[in-house]
This record gives structure tokens, sequence and C-alpha cells, in this order.
């Protein structure tokens, strides 16, 4: 079975693009027949050989979210590198530019499709343009893009309502893949600067959060609500935030900005903090909450979205509150003062690395997509 992989990102330092990673390599590992086709500038890995660039005709920033940039690709290349090989199936991985170009061909081509729904779109929209008009017309473009699949696969069951309920996807089509990230990586973590940075914090314990500094992560909320709690408590706590983006350098008390690091930078981080906040509520998954569950952070995650699934499930691992500023000061002071409850909840998310393992998803991906493509 040859299978064909459609992304828009690739060589990122996010959840979407790092899954990719994990099964291009395993492919490799267990001698599937399984390419991917990316379109950025960023270039090719030695290590994927499985791995193919499309050459880009254009390139205009993001509408409303100009830290990212919209390429598009080469159609007749795509549609020529279809023709040719015929896949028997193509996995189209993101919404953009790519995935529209890869679905477009395959359609004429008839070769079946499939896909992951991984990202929120429709609310990213809303929290950066608060444009109620805005997230309803996204929810009208993903639809017609999905309607034609024959498999989308979700990574949470938040995100499978919410594919059903704002695209309008077949629940016949949707199918939960387990959730899975490379442990291997974690045995291998070196020495940084950063981690040298972190070691300097005077304050006792270190809060994290990793992702990006913008308005869907709910990033802003964090910091007012951190600020407010560090002006009416003398808390021995830091936070630093990992990532890029328009809250970089915002106003912190206790606080400290690190930017946007290398994957093997970032996962150095995780290790010498005490708990780890993630108050997005677009996520539907968390990349950045497995990873730190898998070092034992006890973790604070919001009650929509992907994330609560991983730290709710047994053994609670974390704890879970709706966006309140009172509610998530009282969370976080909770895990300040009580030493006991945070050793529960670090030793409950290590006990769940195995659930994590890679190897389960890339053989459920395989092992699906075989089936949709044995279909008449």
């Amino acid at each position: 079975m040859k299978i064909f992989l459609f992304t828009d990102t690739f060589y990122d330092t996010n959840g979407t693009s790092t899954f990719i990673e994990d099964i291009a390599r395993m492919s490799l590992e267990y001698n599937v027949d399984l390419r991917v086709f990316y379109s950025n500038r960023k270039i090719p890995s030695t290590l994927y050989t499985n791995v193919s660039r499309i050459k880009r005709v254009a390139k205009i920033p993001m509408p409303f979210y100009p830290q990212f940039s919209l390429i598009f690709p080469d159609y007749f290349q795509v549609k020529k590198i279809l023709r040719e090989e015929m896949p028997d199936i193509i996995h189209i991985s993101t919404p953009g530019p790519l995935g529209f170009c890869a679905k477009r061909a395959a359609k004429k081509l008839g070769i079946k499709i499939a896909g992951t729904y991984h990202t929120n779109h429709p609310s990213y929209i809303y929290e950066n343009t608060q444009s109620k008009f805005l997230e309803n017309l996204s929810k009208k473009v993903l639809s017609n893009f999905y309607k034609d699949f024959s498999l989308v696969f979700t990574r949470s069951k938040e995100n499978k309502k919410l594919m059903k309920s704002d695209i309008a996807i077949d629940s016949q089509k949707i199918k939960k893949i387990p959730i899975g990230i490379n442990l291997q990586k974690f045995k291998t973590i070196g020495e940084n600067n950063h981690l040298e940075e972190i070691k300097s914090i005077k304050q006792k314990l270190k809060f994290l959060y990793v992702g990006r500094l913008t308005d869907e992560k709910n990033v802003k909320f964090l910091i007012d609500t951190w600020n407010e709690l560090i002006n009416e408590q003398n808390l021995d706590a830091a936070l630093i935030m990992v990532g890029g983006g328009k809250y970089l350098n915002e106003p912190l008390k206790n606080g400290y900005y690190l930017g946007e690091l290398k994957k093997d930078e970032l996962l150095g981080i995780y290790a010498f903090c005490d708990v780890f906040l993630f108050p997005s509520i677009t996520d539907t998954l968390g990349q950045v909450v497995i990873e730190a569950q898998i070092v034992g952070l006890p973790c604070l995650v919001s009650n929509i979205g992907g994330p609560k699934e991983i730290v709710k499930k047994d053994p609670k691992s974390g704890l879970v509150k709706k966006i309140d500023k009172e509610k998530w000061k009282k969370a976080i002071l909770k895990l300040y003062e009580k030493k006991e409850l945070r050793n529960s909840l670090s030793k409950a998310a290590k006990k769940k690395k195995k659930r994590f393992d890679i190897l389960k998803s890339f053989e459920y991906f395989i092992k699906t997509h075989k089936k949709v493509s044995e279909r008449n």
C-alpha cells in the first residue's frame, strides 16, 4: 500500500508537525511506503528520505495572523506526482493551500482521500478577529473541504464533537487515533544556554507555559491572572514563558520570556520546572501538555478542548478549571502551597508515559488507511 501525506506545516515547532515527523520516521523504520510532501522553504533533513518539498509559486501573510504565511504550491507539480505515482490513498494533514491542491488533484484522478483535523480553525479565527461572521464562514469552508474525505482522524473526543457540530463531518468517517509521541527523544536531552538561564532563576518554584504567545492560546488571560496573583500574594515563584508572538515581553511579574526554542532545547526545559500552565481553549489535543506529563509535570488546563482529556484520565495528573481569573488564581495557589498535591499529580503523570508511545498511533494510522484504501 502506498500513502502520500500532504502538509502545510513541516519542520515546525507545533504539535501537527511533530506528529507528522514521527509518522515519517516510523515509516522508514518499519518499511512502510509512506511519503510526505510539504511546501515551505525549510531544507529537507537527511534523516527523512521519504520527505519531498513541493515548489512554491506564491507567499502572502496570513490574514489576521501576520506571524504566519500562506504558501501556495505548484498545483501542476502536485498533480504530476499523483498521476505518475498513483498512491492507493492520500492523507491531507492541513486544510491549507497545499491541502486544497492535493485534494483537487486527487479528486480528478480518482484517488481516495483521508485526513486529520488537527486544529480548531474556527475558534482560532474568532479568537484573533472577534468576528462571528468569519468564524461561521470558516466553518462552511471546512465543511465543504472535508465532505469528500473517506476518513478524518481526530486526536481527542472533544474535537470529535466539534467536527460533527461545527463542520458537519459524518460521524461514521471520524476515527480517534491514539495519542502518541516519540518517547525516545526524551532520553537524549542535552545541556543548552536556556537551561543555565532557568537554573539561575532565584524563585523557589517554577511555573511553565509553552506555546504561541497569541490570543487563540489565551495567553493574555494567563499573564493578567499571574500578575494579579503576584500582586495579591507574596509567592516565591516564577512564570517561564516559552514561545513567540504578539505577547512576547508583555509586562510579567516574576516572569521570564525565553522566546521560541528549537525542539531539542525545549525538551530540556520541562524537567527544570515544577508546574505546567496551559489556558488554551482552542487546542484539539495539546502536544505540549503531553510533553509536560511525560517528565512528570502537574498541569493546570482549561475545561475546553483536548488537553483536559490528557490530565483527567485515570490517574488524575492535573487540575482542570474554567477560564476564570479567580478560579485559576486559587488553583495556582493550591499547586504552589501543597507540595503533597504536586508530588501526587507528578507521579500520576509519569505513570501515563507508556500510553503516549507513538507506536500505537503509527500502527492505527497505517491499519486504518489500509482498510479505507481496500474499500470498493
